[in-house]
């Protein structure tokens, strides 16, 4: 049995420090939620990120609780190329298999950090088994 969750932003002005995702859409959600029952690991994160303009960095995503067994687990994301300098650009879409362990029906958080000061959009998402 897999079960995702997802956590999104749009326009964020993302600095080099850990900001929490804590929206899902156009909906406004609390940025920790608790491990479903019946899972052991996060098997899965996907990150994907877009900027306007000529925007370049990198994205780091932290996952983060009391969940974590081995503590909080940072990965970057694909780099995003300026489109407007660019003559070909980088996919903004990243898929990583872990083995992360995680305790059900405690909390985790999801956060984004960026390599340089840039106004966002991010969607990220983990897949528990």
């Amino acid at each position: 049995m897999a079960i995702v969750v997802s956590r999104t932003e749009s326009q964020l002005s993302a600095t080099t420090s850990f900001q929490a995702l804590d929206n899902l859409g156009g909906a406004s959600v609390s940025s920790s939620f608790n491990v479903p029952q019946g899972v052991s690991a996060i098997k899965q994160v996907a990150i994907a990120t877009t900027a306007d303009g000529s925007d370049e960095y990198i994205p780091l995503i932290k996952i983060s609780g009391n969940a974590m067994r081995d503590g909080d687990a940072v990965m970057c994301g694909p780099a995003n190329v300026a489109s407007t300098t660019a003559t070909g650009t980088s996919m903004n879409f990243g898929q990583y298999d872990t083995d992360l362990g995680v305790v059900s029906g405690n909390s985790v958080e999801l956060s984004i950090a960026v390599t340089d000061a840039a106004t966002i959009s991010a969607a990220v998402t983990v897949t528990f088994a």
